[in-house]
C-alpha cells in the first residue's frame, strides 16, 4: 500500500480565493479517500543584521513577523491544519521551501505561481525534479 503523500503548501502570496479553491478540493466527496496529509509554510525573507541597528527597522520586522504569523495561522485554521503542521521560517524561500520538503519527505509542493517559478528555478536541490509541481488544485484529484 502507499504511503500517506505529504503536499507542503507555501503561504506566501496566498489569496483568499486560493484558500478556498484548496478547501473547496479538500471537503469534496473524493478528499476522504486521497489518503494526502497537508502541512504549511511561511517564509520570512532574511535581513541583514546591520538593519536591526535602526530602530524603525527592528519594528517592521516584528511587524512583518507578527503579520507572516497570524497569516499562517488563519489559513491553518480555513484548512483545518494543526499548528505541529505549520512552519514559519526565515530565508530564501526556495532554498527554505525545498529544504522543508525534503525533511518532511513531501511528494508536492503547492504554491502560487509566483512562487513556483522560484522553486523550480533553484540550484540548490539536484533532485529538484522529484517534486510535482500543482499549477492547479484540480490536480490533486488525480494523485
Amino acid at each position: 500500500m502507499d504511503r500517506k503523500k505529504q503536499v507542503l503548501i507555501v503561504t506566501n502570496a496566498i489569496t483568499e480565493a486560493e484558500v478556498l479553491q484548496i478547501r473547496t478540493a479538500f471537503s469534496s466527496e473524493t478528499a476522504p479517500q486521497m489518503d494526502i496529509k497537508l502541512s504549511l509554510v511561511h517564509v520570512i525573507p532574511h535581513l541583514p543584521t546591520c538593519y536591526f541597528n535602526i530602530p524603525s527597522m527592528g519594528m517592521l520586522v516584528e511587524k512583518y513577523y507578527d503579520e507572516a504569523k497570524e497569516s499562517l495561522s488563519q489559513v491553518g485554521k480555513h484548512l483545518g491544519i494543526a499548528k505541529k503542521d505549520q512552519w514559519l521560517i526565515s530565508g530564501k524561500i526556495r532554498t527554505e521551501v525545498l529544504r522543508l520538503a525534503n525533511k518532511l519527505n513531501s511528494s508536492f509542493i503547492l504554491a502560487s505561481s509566483q512562487q513556483i517559478q522560484e522553486l523550480q528555478r533553484s540550484l540548490f536541490f539536484k533532485n529538484i525534479h522529484q517534486y510535482a509541481f500543482i499549477k492547479n488544485i484540480n490536480q490533486l484529484k488525480q494523485i
